[in-house]
């Protein structure tokens, strides 16, 4: 017996070559109907025999393409008196609900086939792409998605890529992108003719010259990592004198020279998402020391575009590809842009003229504990939904003030933006204001909640100001907000005790936070412990000096080993900080865990200023990793009230009278096992008087591999069930998705 079915569709199933997928499927069974593309979704009418629409709507789910993501499937049977003859892709409409976008993923193994063979007319084109890869987030301008409303609009399709596009046997049936040498974008190098391009590229290269390359979300600034003056020209050149360099490599085999890669970490190297991945150094050599100092990690990524791939054909040395920006500002994606803001930085300029709609960088992860941890969320990863546990209305969520995200949410969903940098100036705020105003628009999700952090001097927070007479405006302790960033990314609706650990947040007593621990659910958190709060001289140049923390908290508590100490420090900085503690002025209180990784960094004489955020503590770790002392620090845990105050007087003062008899390595990893047995001590406890055994680790504290290496596998082997974040990153670019709580229904 024949049937009609109308079928609605939510998920990312636009640019995914989904309606391509639907209509073979159809064709395959004889039915018969058509499919469009709408706002958010995809509509299907479908007619024919039951059991073959049984089995249509079966492999529906079952074969979908790999690059989609079905949501939730609507069907409702209708009567419809006349018989359709055929199965047809009709034109897109609009409609009210709100949309998915698919992230832009690396090129696919049938483009990269295609590009190496000398046969096929694509070969060696820089833009080839397919259903199953190349850019979709960076050009879509508006949904639904079709080429019209895509940066491509503007190359007309020849008349051989337009057949393949109508030819629902193609890989690029309905591909949007879709183009070749006769019709697509064109590469070229500023100021020169557009010939051999890519031998050129590779005799700047080895020239030792900086080029800024357009890529697929900006640009980057690419040089020979092995060429130590270019490397060095290259930290001056762009004011960053020792944050470690990304870098990318030919193939899997040229990592492995390199580094130490696992079976976890060779699958993400060659994800469709191609991030790059933290990997311990195996044979440094060739490599600058220069590239990442004082680290024992490199952050590597694989080719993701067909152009690195064809650069790699004339230059098969490792590549330094960092942010094509000023230092901690947003990636750059327009040409003229980037000739204006990089002209003192890069020698050589490569452009395209395909125009990147929305900025978006590499995204950057590590394996520990055979778990993915994203450090930032962008580029394959970025901006798909998130799905949480609970229901919240339309909420624009403005995260932190470092390595900031957005977060968009409506119902059951949240799309966090892609990393954004620190909100630290006007320029950057501005492209933040005008990212903000995108994801509004190509969502379809117009805020009735605003949330931003507790922190009256964000600029995130003066922004939050403007709309008090717009919409609701709710404000949300940082701690708070990265704990409830861990239950929605992992789903968790009970109880829990979370450990949010990190460098900095502004407290609810108006102290600065950091070492917080808290019990509760979806529904409501409670402190119940944290650092003892000690005095930090100095403002924000003690963060980027971290001897002043050690030095405030040495002349606070043992003033008497302060020459002994610090016999090195200008006696007139020594004599401030001493007037500064008595006299409780121009100082904070913190119970910060990242300020103690700071402090005794500084002690150890590991990290006295720092250069960029995390620095001391980076270091640190790096020290600790060389030794394999198991022992840890006594600490104090006082109960006031009903919250413990951890006091780790006993730690510095064990420290101070180990400095001088033992290695840095070992007292470094003494400290580390310290935290961890702060962190299992007070699990215990509180499991006891809580009856909770689930344990949530959040904040930037957790990125340090070393503790989590100690700490997870010890509380698991006590029997507590540990979770970390999966889908977001545990760093303050996650608390944007923990602000959406507000928005709850």
């Amino acid at each position: 017996m024949e049937k009609t079915y109308k079928i609605k569709i939510w998920g990312i199933v636009q640019g995914v070559g989904f309606r391509p997928f639907v209509y073979r499927l159809a064709k395959s069974l004889n039915l018969r109907g058509w499919i469009l593309n709408s706002t958010g979704s995809v509509h299907i009418l479908i007619q024919g025999e039951e059991e073959k629409i049984k089995k249509f709507l079966d492999d529906l789910v079952k074969e979908a393409p790999p690059l989609s993501k079905i949501e939730k499937i609507e069907k409702e049977e209708i009567n419809l008196s006349e018989n359709i003859i055929d199965f047809s892709i009709i034109e897109s409409k609009e409609d009210t609900g709100f949309n998915f976008i698919s992230p832009d993923i690396a090129i696919c193994e049938d483009c990269f086939k295609e590009m190496r063979d000398p046969k096929d007319r694509r070969f060696n084109y820089p833009f080839i792409n397919c259903t199953n890869c190349g850019p979709r987030y960076t050009i879509i301008e508006d949904l639904p998605y079709d080429r019209d409303k895509t940066t491509m609009k503007i190359f007309q399709m020849c008349e051989r890529c337009e057949e393949e596009y109508h030819d629902p046997e193609s890989r690029r049936f309905h591909a949007q992108p879709i183009s070749c040498y006769d019709c697509g974008p064109t590469l070229w190098i500023d100021g020169e003719e557009a010939s051999n391009i890519f031998e050129k590229i590779g005799k700047y290269l080895e020239e030792g010259k900086i080029l800024a390359i357009k890529g697929l979300g900006g640009f980057h600034l690419a040089c020979d990592a092995t060429n130590e003056r270019a490397v060095i020209k290259l930290r001056e050149r762009k004011k960053r004198p020792s944050k470690p360099f990304a870098l990318m490599m030919k193939d899997m085999d040229t990592i492995k020279k390199y580094c130490y890669v696992n079976e976890d970490e060779e699958k993400i190297l060659l994800s469709k998402e191609r991030p790059i991945v933290l990997l311990k150094i195996k044979d440094p050599r060739d490599i600058s020391e220069y590239v990442a100092p004082n680290n024992k990690y490199l952050g590597i990524m694989l080719p993701y575009t067909p152009y690195h791939y064809l650069i790699f054909d004339y230059f098969p040395k490792p590549l330094i590809m960092t942010s094509g920006n000023i230092s901690d500002e947003p990636i750059i994606k327009d040409n003229d842009h980037a000739k204006e803001r990089l002209k003192n930085i890069a020698d050589v300029f490569i452009f395209h003229n395909r125009n990147i709609a929305h900025r978006v960088d590499d995204s950057v992860v590590f394996v520990e504990n055979k778990e993915l941890n994203i450090i930032r969320r962008a580029r394959g990863y970025a901006p798909d939904p998130i799905k949480i546990p609970i229901k919240i209305k339309p909420t624009l969520a403005l995260g932190g003030e470092l390595k900031n995200t957005f977060s968009l949410g409506k119902e059951n969903y949240v799309f966090m933006s892609p990393h954004v940098g620190d909100l630290k100036d006007k320029d950057t705020l501005q492209v933040y204001e005008e990212i903000i105003q995108e994801f509004i628009r190509l969502f379809r999700i117009e805020p009735e909640i605003l949330v931003h952090d507790l922190h009256p001097q964000y600029l995130s927070t003066d922004f939050a100001e403007k709309f008090k007479k717009y919409m609701e405006v709710k404000a949300i302790q940082h701690h708070k907000a990265h704990f409830f960033s861990l239950l929605l990314d992992r789903g968790i609706t009970d109880n829990i005790i979370c450990f949010s650990f990190d460098g900095t947040g502004y407290g609810e007593d108006g102290n600065i936070w950091g070492g917080e621990v808290f019990i509760g659910n979806l529904e409501e958190v409670k402190r119940v412990a944290h650092f003892k709060y000690f005095p930090v001289a100095g403002g924000d140049y003690a963060i980027e000096n971290p001897r002043l923390i050690a030095l405030s908290y040495i002349t606070k508590y043992l003033p008497s080993e302060i020459e002994k100490i610090f016999p090195h420090i200008d006696p007139f900085e020594k004599e401030i900080t001493k007037r500064l503690i008595e006299k409780d002025e121009n100082i904070f209180y913190t119970s910060s865990c990242g300020r103690i990784f700071d402090l005794v960094s500084a002690l150890l004489g590991i990290r006295e200023k720092i250069d960029y955020e995390g620095q001391a503590a980076i270091e640190l770790e790096m020290e600790a990793m060389e030794s394999d002392e198991e022992d840890f620090y006594p600490f104090k845990m006082i109960k006031e009230k009903e919250t413990f105050k951890i006091d780790i007087y006993p730690t510095i003062e064990k420290i101070i009278l180990e400095k001088e008899k033992y290695e840095k390595k070992d007292i470094a990893k003494k400290f580390h096992n310290t935290i961890t047995q702060i962190i299992l001590q007070i699990s215990e406890i509180l499991r006891e008087e809580y009856k909770i055994n689930k344990i949530g680790l959040s904040g930037g504290v957790f990125q340090n591999r070393l503790l989590l290496r100690t700490t997870i596998p010890l509380l698991r082997n006590k029997g507590f069930e540990v979770f970390t974040h999966k889908n977001v990153p545990t760093n303050d670019g996650g608390i944007s998705l923990g602000q959406i709580i507000l928005g709850k229904e």
